[in-house]
């Protein structure tokens, strides 16, 4: 087997141990992956073989993930998150473009923002090769200071984006207010806006791809101001915190303005507004001269 084989055979073992930590179950992985149950105990048996530790516990109603399983999963969503970034980049890769663009970006919701205004730019400069990459605000920024990306968005909620003694520069290019996600199921969803007496009864999600606490971090700042002591909770794709907040399970923070509201989930403001104000910004290093910079700048700023 070839090294390559080897690290796609690994890629795979980790998306399985994800999705069994997600479902707590081998038969949905297994009727997912269209692959018998005992294949995907092998794969589990196999990863805990190489780690030399137990991941989960085998019941015969459920699969539940041991310490050293939930310390381990924030680790493998990062290298797998980072293993798709790679080979999306090599996708799209071309040695020969004379114009590129590397870009981060913090979440689903900034890529909105930022799917705009590159679609526009590429109208405008067809020949433009962009890469993109979703990645925490650590790991932005650190890839903006070694030269790795010519800018990110990234967002000031709670706290800002960057630290006081930053060398990085950051631009305000979209402002509004964090609204909170609650299933039509639950009568709150009746009311116009949302106390903080009201956010105790259920745990608030917030979306976030790698296991970064920046975010969270900005969130139970924003609570704490309000003397909310409500639970916080990230997870892992924005389709597993709609799915959630649809069915009544917990509550979610949604940046208005940046989200498409559905049928079954009513996005409201809280009544003490003090501190949802929210930021998107671009990041970027004053060092860095890519003339393509200056044109994102302006696609941003006009879409």
């Amino acid at each position: 087997m070839t090294a390559q084989e080897d690290l796609i055979m690994d890629i795979n073992r980790l998306q399985t141990f994800l999705q069994v930590a997600q479902y707590g179950s081998f038969k949905q992985v297994a009727d997912q992956q269209f692959r018998s149950q005992r294949t995907i105990s092998k794969q589990i048996t196999q990863l805990e073989a190489e780690l030399g530790v137990k991941l989960v516990v085998r019941s015969a109603n459920q699969i539940e993930l041991t310490a050293q399983g939930q310390f381990f999963r924030s680790a493998a969503q990062d290298i797998v998150n980072s293993y798709s970034h790679a080979v999306n980049a090599l996708t799209t890769f071309d040695a020969q473009a004379t114009q590129k663009l590397r870009l981060g970006y913090f979440s689903a919701f900034e890529g909105t923002l930022l799917q705009t205004a590159l679609f526009h730019l590429l109208q405008q400069q067809p020949t433009l090769q962009v890469t993109l990459q979703e990645a925490s605000n650590e790991h932005l920024t650190e890839n903006l200071l070694q030269g790795n990306l010519d800018a990110a968005l990234s967002i000031n909620y709670g706290q800002p984006a960057l630290t006081p003694h930053s060398p990085l520069s950051a631009t305000v290019i979209y402002e509004n207010t964090m609204l909170m996600g609650v299933s039509r199921l639950n009568p709150l969803s009746q009311q116009d806006q949302l106390s903080p007496a009201d956010l105790a009864q259920r745990p608030i999600l917030y979306y976030s791809p790698e296991s970064s606490d920046f975010l969270g971090r900005g969130f139970r700042a924003s609570l704490a101001a309000m003397a909310v002591n409500t639970p916080i909770q990230r997870v892992t794709s924005s389709e597993q915190m709609q799915l959630l907040v649809a069915l009544n399970q917990a509550y979610a923070f949604y940046p208005a303005g940046l989200v498409t509201p559905t049928d079954e989930i009513k996005l409201m403001p809280l009544d003490d507004a003090r501190a949802q104000h929210y930021q998107i910004v671009l990041l970027t290093d004053p060092n860095n001269h890519n003339p393509a910079l200056p044109l994102l700048h302006q696609s941003l700023a006009t879409h």
